[in-house]
């Protein structure tokens, strides 16, 4: 026996240096495509999971001015007008949109009182898209925009 044959047969001597019929690199190639399925499986639920959707409500202000000779009840259905449009441009704008609140303020000669504020959802909005269904008036601004 020559000094390759004794070599030869020591190394395959030794436990659990080689598989029989493997190669090293058939190992080193059986290691990689396993530590690849196993990365592939944890990364696959994120890439098929879709983003979770943040709802959030809309909020605005609007000022009106008050035209001169302009009684209150008019200032109040133009209020009504005003916020109906802001809402349904609210939800039209963005479909992440749950909730709209819309704050309208009267100006009478530099006198900034709220008129009306308006919150709704959208599921109430399109079952009644009528203003006066969820506005809450401010009484008080009555006195306070009247001259």
């Amino acid at each position: 026996m020559n000094r390759f044959q004794t070599w030869q047969l020591w190394r395959n001597m030794r436990p659990g240096w080689r598989l029989a019929g493997w190669g090293r690199g058939q190992i080193r190639r059986r290691w990689a495509i396993a530590a690849l399925a196993g990365a592939g499986i944890a990364v696959i639920p994120a890439l098929v999971a879709p983003p979770a959707v943040q709802a959030y409500t809309s909020r605005h202000t609007v000022f009106l001015v008050r035209a001169g000779g302009e009684s209150f009840d008019t200032l109040v259905q133009r209020s009504e007008i005003v916020a109906r449009a802001a809402i349904q441009r609210s939800f039209d704008a963005d479909v992440l949109i749950t909730d709209v609140v819309i704050t309208v303020v009267g100006d009478n000669q530099g006198i900034a009182v709220p008129i009306l504020m308006v919150p709704v959802s959208r599921n109430d909005w399109q079952a009644n898209p009528d203003v006066r269904t969820w506005a809450r008036y401010f009484e008080a601004s009555r006195n306070l925009a009247n001259e």
